[in-house]
């Protein structure tokens, strides 16, 4: 008989991955529970509050409407925002707390000297761990920014849906986040065998992930530009506003401090209105909020696939 007959099925394969790394998904599922539960309390509290100020059904380019809402976030607003920063720099952290451990702690605990030898070999044991832990993740990631998106909703008045902390917190980026923390942090684990140094990887990996999106996120479809004869605040539309420039008479683009030294906003605005002079506004219509979420999560998580390929490939060619 073959040694290709005796390898296990897939089915086995990640059976025996489920149980080995059990403790390890429970203690996840558990964290997540409690984190979710905390989120839904806090959650209830502020969408009351909104409800209560008014604010939640009133036009929100009233001035009466403005009113409400600020001091709705006089009352909510520094909780909301404390929230939302640390899971806008640690939104990736199960990634890394899960990934980690994973091949790592099988070799310094030197169990792959015996997984490895039970018929299903290096690769498919490795395969296996990835793609069960990675899957149940996902999973668990997508959920959380289903709830996560819910308890931002308020935030949405104060910066449009484009503000950093509420992009970051719709599923397809949560689960891209987490996808590309825990693949790098597994690719760490089989490469230096060490379970706190891959984890500190994945951390780090968390940390510095949502300013490198960011900073690439406003050009992943070319901005449209809208010439403007007014300095008026216009009618909200939800845009995201990358960049205001002037232009003088003559059409040529001159400096925001030579426009802004004309005079104050009455004269400035007939500059714009009488004067020849224009505003423009490059932006990215409100339209293409859904597209750049799956953008953003297409590229995390071919990153976090290309990292567990990695880590597979390391295994069976590296190790040992």
């Amino acid at each position: 008989m073959s040694s290709l007959s005796l390898a296990p099925p897939r089915s086995a394969v990640l059976r025996a991955a489920g149980l080995r790394h059990r403790p390890a998904l429970v203690t996840l599922l558990t964290l997540m529970a409690a984190l979710s539960l905390a989120l839904l309390v806090h959650g209830w509290y502020v969408h009351s509050g909104l409800e209560r100020s008014g604010a939640a059904a009133c036009d929100p380019a009233t001035d009466a409407c403005l009113q409400r809402y600020k001091q709705f976030l006089r009352e909510y607003g520094t909780s909301m925002e404390a929230v939302a920063m640390v899971l806008h720099v640690l939104g990736g952290g199960f990634g890394a707390f899960v990934g980690g451990p994973l091949l790592a702690r099988e070799f310094e605990h030197g169990t792959v000297r015996f997984v490895w030898t039970q018929g299903a070999g290096r690769s498919r044991w490795t395969v296996g761990s990835l793609t069960l832990a990675g899957g149940v993740l996902a999973v668990v990631a997508a959920l959380f920014g289903l709830l996560l998106r819910w308890w931002s909703t308020p935030l949405v008045l104060m910066g449009g849906r484009f503000s950093p902390y509420l992009f970051e917190q719709t599923w397809p980026v949560v689960v891209g986040r987490v996808v590309l923390t825990f693949g790098v942090a597994a690719l760490a684990g089989a490469v230096l065998r060490r379970t706190v140094a891959a984890v500190g990887i994945g951390l780090a990996v968390s940390v510095a992930l949502p300013f490198v999106a960011e900073s690439l996120r406003f050009h992943y479809r070319p901005p449209l530009e809208e010439a403007l004869h007014t300095m008026r605040t216009m009618p909200l539309d939800e845009r995201w506003l990358g960049e205001v420039w002037y232009s003088d008479p003559a059409g040529n683009r001159i400096p925001v401090d030579e426009f802004y030294g004309h005079g104050d906003f009455a004269q400035l605005q007939a500059l714009v209105r009488d004067g020849g002079y224009t505003a423009h506004q490059v932006y990215q219509p409100a339209d293409r909020f859904w597209p750049f979420e799956f953008i953003e999560f297409g590229w995390m998580v071919a990153l976090g696939v290309a990292a567990c390929a990695a880590a597979v490939w390391w295994v069976r060619r590296r190790a040992f």
